[in-house]
C-alpha cells in the first residue's frame, strides 16, 4: 500500500535510549495535584468544580466550548482551589488543586462510551480529553474533523519517537501492541478513512515486529501497514513523516488535511482505544525520567497535575545536582528552572543532566550552510536566527518564519554554537504579536 520516500535534511544526535528496555510502572500517587486548565492548544477551559467538591478520578473538572480539549481528576480526594494563578513557568492560566484521599477510586458515572456514525465517534475523543501526546497537545478530536469538500485518505500513526532520551511512546507499542492496532482499526473505521500506516524508526526492529504480529494475527493487513523508516532525527515531524510514508508535500502553511492525511501519535490512538474499552479518559501520562542525576530511571505512569518536584522524589530522588532540567527532549523539549511545574499532557519526559548540560559560548555566524542543508524544511535558519535578534516583522514574514517546527537540527549543527531554535522561537512570538496588532479591529472614535 506504502512505499518510503526520501526526506530532505535532519541529523544524527547520540540516542540515549537507555530506558527503551525499562517497563513503565505506576508512580506512588501525590498528596496533591495542581490541574492547569490549559493543557491544549486553544482556550483554556472552565472549571466545573468548587472548592470542597469531593472527586474521583476521571471527573470532569474542565468543560470546554470550540477548539479545546475537557480536564478530568487525576487523583481522588477534596478539590481545595479553583483559581486563575501564575504558574512556575510563568504562564497564567485557571488551576484546581485536588489534595488526595489515598484512595485513587475511579468516578463510578464512568463506562465505556458508544457510537453510530462518525459525529458521535469524533464526540466521544471529545470527552474523553484526548490531545496530542507527542508533545502538540492539539485537541484530537479537531483533528477528526474534516473540513467541507475535503477528506482523509490516509491516517498516518506517528510512532517514530524521533527525540532522544524518549523512550514512553516505545513501551507503548510493546507493552501495549494489540490496543494501538485495534486503535488504529477503529479510527480509520468511525472516520472512513481507506488506509493506515504506522511509520517506526528502523532503531525500534522489536517494536516493528510485535506491531506486525498483531496486524497479521488481527486480519488487518489489507487496512494498516507497518512502515519501517531509517532512523533520523527529525524523522518523527508531521510534515516530514506524511512525506516519508505517502511521497506527499504539505504545501508551505498548510495542514495534513491538505494533502488528505491524518496524522496522530501512537500512544494518543492507543489511549483513544483504552477510553472506548473502560471509559477512563486521559488523567495520567507516561513519562521517561531520566538523566544523569536520576537515581531510579526509568518510564513512569504519572498523574496530571504531579509536579516535577514530587515527581523527582517519588522515582528516588537525585544522584548529583542537576545544571539543567528539560520537560521534554533535548533537541525540541523546554528547560525548566522551577521543578514545581506541573506535569501536563503534553510532557512526555523529564530529563535532568549535569555532565551533558553545559553549552559552549555562541561565536558569530561564519555563513557555512550546514543549518540550511540540515533543515527538513528547506528554510533558511541562519537567516531567521539575524531577523528574530533584531526583531525584523518584515523579514520574518519574508524568510516564512511561521513554518519553523522547532526541531533545532540548526541549532545542534552549528558550528559557531548559535541559539538558533531559541532565537527563532522568540522571532515567531514578536511576528504573531505584530500581526495580531495589524489585524485588531481599531477603537471607534469618540464623536
Amino acid at each position: 500500500m506504502f512505499s518510503l520516500h526520501k526526506t530532505r535534511g535532519g541529523v544524527h544526535p547520540p540516542q540515549c535510549k537507555d530506558m527503551r528496555d525499562f517497563a513503565c510502572t505506576s508512580i506512588a500517587p501525590p498528596e496533591r495535584v495542581l490541574i492547569p486548565l490549559n493543557m491544549h492548544i486553544g482556550a483554556p477551559a472552565s472549571p466545573v468544580v468548587s472548592e470542597g467538591d469531593h472527586v474521583y478520578v476521571g471527573t470532569l473538572i474542565g468543560q470546554v466550548n470550540g477548539l479545546g480539549s475537557p480536564i478530568h481528576a487525576s487523583i481522588s480526594g477534596t478539590v481545595t482551589k479553583v483559581a486563575t494563578e501564575q504558574l512556575p513557568t510563568g504562564a497564567t492560566a485557571p488551576v484546581v488543586e485536588i489534595v488526595s484521599d489515598g484512595k485513587m477510586e475511579s468516578d463510578p458515572a464512568l463506562k465505556p462510551p458508544t457510537y453510530s456514525n462518525k459525529e458521535e465517534f469524533i464526540a466521544c475523543v471529545r470527552d474523553s480529553g484526548m490531545v496530542g501526546l507527542g508533545g502538540a497537545s492539539f485537541p484530537t478530536w479537531f483533528k477528526m474533523r474534516a473540513p467541507e469538500g475535503k477528506s482523509f485518505e490516509f491516517l498516518v500513526v506517528n510512532a517514530m519517537e524521533c527525540e532522544p532520551y524518549i523512550t514512553s511512546d516505545y513501551r507503548q507499542m510493546m507493552e501495549h501492541s494489540e490496543r494501538v492496532i485495534d486503535g488504529v482499526f477503529r479510527t480509520i473505521e468511525a472516520l472512513e478513512i481507506p488506509a493506515a500506516v504506522i511509520g517506526v524508526e528502523d532503531n525500534k526492529p522489536e517494536a516493528i515486529l510485535e506491531l506486525k504480529r498483531v496486524v497479521k494475527e488481527k486480519g488487518r493487513e489489507d487496512r494498516i501497514e507497518v512502515m519501517e523508516i531509517p532512523t533520523k532525527y527529525p524523522a518523527g515531524g508531521e510534515k516530514v513523516l506524511i512525506k516519508a510514508t505517502t511521497g506527499r508535500d504539505v504545501p508551505a502553511g498548510g495542514l495534513p488535511i491538505d494533502v488528505g492525511c491524518l496524522v496522530v501519535n501512537v500512544t494518543t490512538i492507543s489511549r483513544v482505544e483504552q477510553y472506548f474499552r473502560y471509559g477512563m479518559p486521559l488523567t495520567c501520562k507516561t513519562v521517561t525520567v531520566t538523566g544523569d542525576c536520576i537515581a531510579n530511571p526509568g518510564n513512569y505512569r504519572i498523574p496530571l497535575g504531579m509536579s516535577v518536584r514530587d515527581v523527582i522524589e517519588a522515582t528516588g530522588g537525585m544522584v548529583k545536582e542537576p545544571k539543567k532540567i528539560i520537560m521534554g527532549g533535548p533537541m525540541m523539549g523546554r528547560t525548566i528552572t522551577n521543578i514545581d511545574c506541573p506535569i501536563l499532557k503534553a510532557n512526555n519526559a523529564i530529563v535532568a543532566l549535569h555532565d551533558a548540560a553545559v553549552l559552549p559560548d555562541e561565536t558569530a555566524c561564519i555563513r557555512c550552510g550546514r543549518c540550511v542543508r540540515a533543515c527538513p524544511l528547506a528554510l533558511e535558519p541562519f537567516a531567521l536566527d539575524s531577523a528574530s535578534r533584531s526583531h525584523d516583522v518584515v523579514a520574518l514574514d519574508e524568510l516564512a518564519v511561521m513554518n519553523c517546527m522547532e526541531c533545532g537540527s540548526c541549532a545542534y549543527v552549528c558550528p559557531a554554537h548559535r541559539r538558533i531554535t531559541a532565537s527563532i522561537r522568540e522571532g515567531k512570538a514578536v511576528y504573531r504579536g505584530e500581526v495580531a496588532r495589524l489585524t485588531a479591529p481599531s477603537e471607534k472614535k469618540e464623536a
